[in-house]
């Protein structure tokens, strides 16, 4: 049922057009033949004229025209309206005086009405070549005929499109791209469709041309108008609300409205055209000036009553239309304030559009027959210049995601190549004997174990389309922009550059305050994004703040630490720009500006040096990479993660808690204890009857085990290993074991190596040695002979020297 309710619509609709023009030409000659004859003042005087040489007075002039049954309406010269000055703005029109004229000329049109009605008929007749009016019909007859072939030919190319756009088209499409090609496409192709089925119907009027001018101009006229009717239609109206097509519908109406939204609107643009194309038709047949602008006065009210009747059928849509897709509360305030109060300025501007319209038509001045319906045609220009700008963008970032994805593919293979290799290598390392993996393992005191570690981990995976937002709304604001400057152009209202044109400043400034508030955006939304890519953090606060112990922290990669300060640069630079624009457009002279800002610098650079000195010497720290943030360093004597980058200064964190801020031009020696690698030596202290080789093959067998754990194991840069006695004690000879770690991941390596050497020296049976004091008395002397006081001495010296860790000395009891 549903269905057979639209086709009878489409039906109504596409016949609409020819019926309304039919019945409306019905109607003028209908009235034409009843009314009777009516002769103007000018062709009766004239006939008068011609009759009687010598003239006449005006008393039997008005007897001679009231016995021939004339209307005549005489305007004496004192109730003349002046004319108004050639070129006259907007602004002058609304003046008092003009507006006097306007109402001075209203009466004089309405006074003549009667007139005006009276004259169409022989406006008719003179058209005709023998009289009568049947010429009319021939060219209704002769249009109709040209738009019946014209139709079928249009539905014959429409049907053969479709066949070939349902290869393309997708109902559940998701990319933007794909849905304004296809809309495009679709547009494009009923407009070619038109333009044959127009080039059709003017054949068939070619053909059956009399050579009658009048029936020529009617019958083109006829054509024309429906010709755009069906570009209002099918081609702009079909596609923009696409109520067959849902997937591909862009804007936030369902499927209901969307029908309701086409036939109602194209109901209206049909009776519209209509009305205006009567207007049109009664000046081609030579209706005076008065006449034809007094009916396009009555024919723009009825449009614009027309359109605001049908704005407030659909401001429901139009609210959710304005809003767009999503939740309404996520909108900005000053869409959600636009989407409500869209249907009160959509009425009042019709109101006064129309008044202006009426007001320049009434005055004679040119730009007042297009008031009414300018947005509409601002608007079709706006949306398909839009929709091609989107789609080029739209298009430019898809390649790009693609290229991103290819670049990602080949670096995962090569990854996976490089994984393989190690793979194949650690099968040849095994298959060697232990002796020649001994032999290849000296000299590796250096070398990383596993260089593609260092690589950083955090790798996009996912394609962002970094500033499309921006361009996004700058497209938008220039489209906009344009927009209301054409609109302006179409109420006459001079766009020049000259003498401070208020309208051009505003638009400007409205321009840049949008794209330098979008760019502000992008910059800083880029910014962040690239941070998060680079392993760094969007705060001030450190990673594991207080579990660090001592010279650890995992620094953030160059471009991480000098992205913020970059973002302070560019955003600086984004608000000095415009403010200097903005500054232009109100008719501030910025020269001046920029010669005081050189003054003020140079005084600053004399009498700040030590800023200055801070300024340029940060930017060398940076520029040779000495530090970065999150790194620990050493400066003159405070230590600490750096925290926060300024322009003149940075911040250390000490693992307890200390904050210090260090100025660039008071550095003299920086220690980066944080920069690509850190070698661990652990001293393990064991009895003089350890196997020294077999604890270093216990070393190298847990060695490769922590390679293999699947917490620690991507930890190490080179595995764990022994590097034999290191040193010999008077109880105890030291064996130090290294690896290699990354910075800050040395001592969650330290703790679970320490627990595992213990827990395997346990199971094998190696002991480690503890710490003695050796205490030697006198010749002759035992422990029983010391005194409490000698005791007590020997155990202090005793303790002091476990706690120090220094090494064991001989003690002497004092004498006694």
């Amino acid at each position: 049922m549903m269905g057979m309710c639209d086709r009878r619509a489409a039906v109504f609709i596409r016949w609409l057009f020819p019926l309304l023009t039919a019945t409306l030409l019905a109607i003028g000659l209908t009235s034409a033949n009843a009314v009777g004859q009516t002769l103007p003042l000018a062709a009766v005087t004239k006939s008068q004229g011609q009759t009687q040489p010598g003239g006449t007075s005006l008393e039997q002039f008005l007897e001679e025209a009231r016995k021939a049954g004339s209307t005549v309406v005489v305007v004496t010269p004192e109730q003349k309206a002046p004319e108004p000055e050639p070129g006259m703005s907007m602004m002058t029109a609304l003046s008092s005086d003009q507006l006097l004229i306007a109402r001075a000329k209203l009466r004089q049109m309405f006074a003549n009405s009667a007139a005006i009605l009276k004259n169409f008929d022989e406006v008719l007749k003179a058209s005709s070549p023998n009289g009568t009016l049947t010429w009319v019909l021939v060219a209704v007859g002769t249009a109709f005929s040209g738009l019946f072939l014209g139709l079928e030919t249009y539905r014959f190319t429409t049907r053969w499109a479709r066949d070939h756009f349902d290869e393309v088209y997708r109902p559940n499409e998701t990319r933007r791209s794909r849905k304004l090609s296809y809309l495009l496409g679709r547009a494009a192709v009923m407009l070619l469709s038109t333009g044959i089925s127009f080039v059709v119907a003017m054949g068939v009027a070619l053909i059956f041309d009399t050579g009658h001018a009048p029936t020529r101009k009617t019958t083109f006229l006829i054509i024309s108008t429906f010709a755009i009717y069906r570009i209002m239609r099918s081609v702009i109206l079909w596609n923009f609300f696409a109520p067959d097509t849902p997937a591909h519908r862009l804007i936030n109406v369902d499927d209901d409205a969307a029908r309701r939204l086409h036939r109602d609107w194209s109901a209206v643009l049909a009776v519209a055209a209509v009305i205006i194309a009567f207007c049109r038709w009664a000046q081609l047949m030579g209706v005076s000036d008065e006449t034809y602008r007094l009916s396009f006065i009555v024919a723009m009210l009825v449009c614009a009553v027309m359109f605001a009747i049908s704005a407030i059928a659909h401001r429901k849509e139009l609210h959710s239309i304005l809003l767009g897709k999503g939740d309404p509360a996520t909108k900005p305030a000053w869409q959600r304030f636009f989407a409500r109060s869209a249907l009160l300025v959509v009425l009042g501007y019709f109101g006064i559009a129309w008044f202006m319209s009426s007001l320049r038509l009434i005055l004679g001045l040119p730009g007042g027959y297009i008031l009414v319906a300018a947005p509409l045609l601002v608007f079709i220009v706006a949306i398909f210049a839009y929709g091609v700008a989107i789609l080029i963008l739209d298009n430019i970032y898809e390649r790009l995601e693609l290229s991103f994805y290819r670049r990602l593919a080949r670096e995962d293979a090569a990854e996976r190549n490089a994984r393989r290799r190690d793979e194949q290598a650690k099968e040849r390392l095994a298959q060697l004997s232990e002796h020649e993996r001994d032999i290849l393992e000296e000299g590796e005191e250096i070398t990383v174990y596993k260089p593609e570690l260092l690589a950083p981990t955090n790798r996009p995976r996912k394609f962002v389309p970094v500033f499309k937002s921006f361009f996004e709304n700058v497209i938008f604001a220039a489209v906009v922009i344009f927009s209301i400057a054409i609109l302006a152009r179409l109420w006459g209202i001079e766009l020049e550059r000259v003498d401070g044109n208020p309208l051009i400043a505003a638009l400007d400034i409205l321009l840049v305050l949008f794209i330098a508030g979008s760019a502000y955006n992008a910059v800083n939304n880029f910014v962040d994004m690239k941070i998060v890519e680079e392993g760094g953090s969007l705060d001030e606060r450190p990673f594991n703040p207080g579990e660090s112990e001592g010279e650890s922290g995992k620094g953030q990669s160059r471009l991480a630490t000098v992205l913020p300060i970059f973002r302070y640069a560019i955003l600086s630079v984004i608000v000095a720009v415009a403010g200097m624009i903005i500054l232009a457009n109100l008719g501030v002279a910025v020269g001046p500006l920029f010669a005081g800002a050189g003054v003020i610098g140079i005084a600053i650079g004399f009498g700040a040096q030590t800023l200055i000195r801070d300024i340029f010497s940060g930017a060398f720290f940076l520029a040779d990479d000495a530090f970065r943030k999150g790194e620990y360093i050493e400066v003159a004597g405070a230590k600490g993660v750096v925290e926060k980058i300024s322009i003149r200064s940075f911040q250390l964190r000490h693992h307890r808690g200390a904050v210090n801020t260090i100025p660039f031009g008071e550095i003299r020696q920086l220690t980066n204890y944080s920069r690509d690698w850190v070698m661990m030596k652990l001293p393990l202290r064991l009895t003089y009857d350890t196997d020294v080789d077999k604890v270093r093959k216990l070393v190298k067998r847990f060695g490769q085990q922590l390679l293999d754990d699947p917490v620690v194991g991507k930890m190490f840069l080179q595995p764990l290993k022994s590097q034999g006695v290191y040193a010999m004690e008077d109880s105890a000879m030291i064996v130090r074991v290294k690896f290699m770690t990354r910075p800050g991941d040395q001592f969650v390596t330290r703790k679970v190596i320490y627990a595992g050497i213990r827990e395997l020296f346990h199971k094998e049976g190696i002991h480690f040695a503890h710490r003695e004091v050796t205490v030697r008395l006198a010749d002759g002397e035992q422990i029983e002979d010391l005194t409490p006081e000698q005791k007590e001495a020997v155990a202090g010296a005793t303790r002091a020297v476990l706690d120090d860790g220094q090494k064991p000395r001989q003690i002497a009891p004092a004498a006694q």
